[in-house]
């Protein structure tokens, strides 16, 4: 994926703050079935919340994971919730 533009991120941070977290990380972390679900998600709605159970320190640890896993890009996030997005191959 090409890196995002500080623009397009600030507008995917705006409209992600109308988002309730789609998905929730719980104690099992990264599961298959997590991973399968978050790609659905954002084959579908291209920018998803998500709502972690762990800790800031090991919550930064599995935002790279699932950048690298989804091939999606962090756009930004408050708290214990992150936003992904991830571009359709159509755009």
């Amino acid at each position: 994926m090409t890196a995002l533009s500080s623009k397009k991120k600030a507008a995917l941070r705006s409209a992600a703050q109308r988002l309730k977290p789609a998905i929730f990380v719980g104690k099992n972390g990264l599961t298959a079935h997590f991973l399968k679900e978050l790609c659905q998600a954002l084959d579908s709605e291209k920018l998803v919340k998500i709502a972690f159970k762990e800790g800031r320190d090991s919550m930064e640890v599995l935002v790279k994971e699932i950048e690298a896993e989804t091939a999606a890009v962090c756009v930004g996030g408050v708290g214990k919730k992150r936003s992904f997005y991830r571009e359709s191959s159509g755009d």
